[in-house]
């Protein structure tokens, strides 16, 4: 189940560390149900999509609260816990428990299409419902774990996306297709979204301002540094940028700033989004009452950033804080 979760949008290189730490930390089921959600997003951080690690935690919950702590063993139960789609919850009850369902990741998919000669993208849920019948009839009898695996490492080894190894693969003479390259549709490039962040590094005797970020989405539940969303229009226009970031800071925490200076920009590219940090420093000149003000606020050293969990883009503005290399730049208040 935490492998499944993990390896989600990830490949398996960079899960594994991620993979036996989480397990250290968290043993067993009741372990993980039990803990703080901050404690698991922190043996999380750095990984990315951090919903992952809430739904995971969530299932354990669900599955100690609704199953006595024993895990279900049928993908249709499965499929009613937090976090699982059809490919968990399949992989789940076939790998784990035998259970003979499919488990469609894009591997898979792949693989079968090929194989039964599908010239066209499966993307509707009548095609992909198909697709899991036909490799529910194919899977051997108390085999559905090693037959799914074999599939998802064929998919991943042999039968790649732009250059299938034919000449290697096990089952040519059962292709529709052997030796040749499927051409699939061009789909539309997702376009990037682009932001531009200004970072607010407020500090106060030696400490920094950070906050948990509320609600749900992008870092949700994560430790960060104030942050201001800057139109493109006025990126690099300096005063109306402080100007902007005063007023949040005013609004949203009840602090009146000083803007001393600018670290180094950074850049961070998340799955859909790239991001351009730049982070400004600041002192704290005065504190008053803010009716949006997070319910978490802490002020912390810099040597004990690493105490709480925070995103890999925030990482590297703190880095800036703890190695500070240059300057600050443009010390326009």
């Amino acid at each position: 189940m935490v492998s499944e979760f993990m390896l989600q949008q990830t490949r398996v290189e960079t899960v594994l560390p991620y993979y036996e730490r989480f397990l250290r930390t968290f043993p067993t089921l009741q372990s993980l149900a039990r803990a703080s959600l901050q404690s698991v997003l922190k043996v999380w951080a750095g990984m990315g999509y951090y919903a992952r690690a809430r739904h995971l935690q969530a299932a354990a919950r669900a599955i100690l609260r609704r199953h006595a702590g024993m895990i279900p063993r049928t993908k249709k139960e499965l499929l009613s816990l937090p976090g699982f789609g059809p490919y968990i919850a399949g992989a789940v009850a076939s790998i784990a428990f035998h259970e003979p369902v499919a488990a469609l990741d894009g591997n898979v998919k792949r693989v079968v299409s090929r194989v039964l000669g599908h010239r066209e993208e499966i993307s509707t849920s009548r095609q992909k419902k198909v697709l899991e019948n036909s490799v529910g009839e194919l899977i051997p009898s108390r085999q559905a774990s090693a037959f799914n695996q074999a599939l998802m490492d064929l998919g991943a080894l042999i039968c790649i996306p732009k250059h299938p190894r034919c000449p290697q693969c096990p089952i040519q003479s059962l292709c529709a297709w052997p030796g040749l390259e499927i051409q699939r549709k061009k789909r539309a490039l997702k376009k990037i979204r682009k932001q531009i962040w200004a970072v607010a590094l407020v500090e106060q005797d030696g400490r920094y301002l950070i906050h948990r970020k509320e609600g749900k989405g992008l870092l949700a539940g994560l430790w960060q540094f104030p942050i201001v969303v800057l139109e493109e229009k006025i990126s690099g226009e300096v005063r109306q940028e402080r100007k902007i970031i005063r007023g949040a800071l005013r609004d949203n925490f009840g602090l009146r700033i000083k803007i001393n200076g600018e670290l180094p920009i950074k850049e961070h590219q998340f799955t859909h989004m790239h991001v351009t940090m730049k982070p400004f420093q600041c002192s704290l000149a005065e504190t008053f009452p803010a009716d949006k003000a997070p319910r978490d606020i802490r002020w912390v050293k810099p040597s004990h950033f690493s105490r709480y969990p925070i995103s890999t883009a925030m990482a590297k503005i703190a880095a800036l804080i703890r190695n500070p290399k240059h300057e600050p730049r443009n010390s326009i208040v």
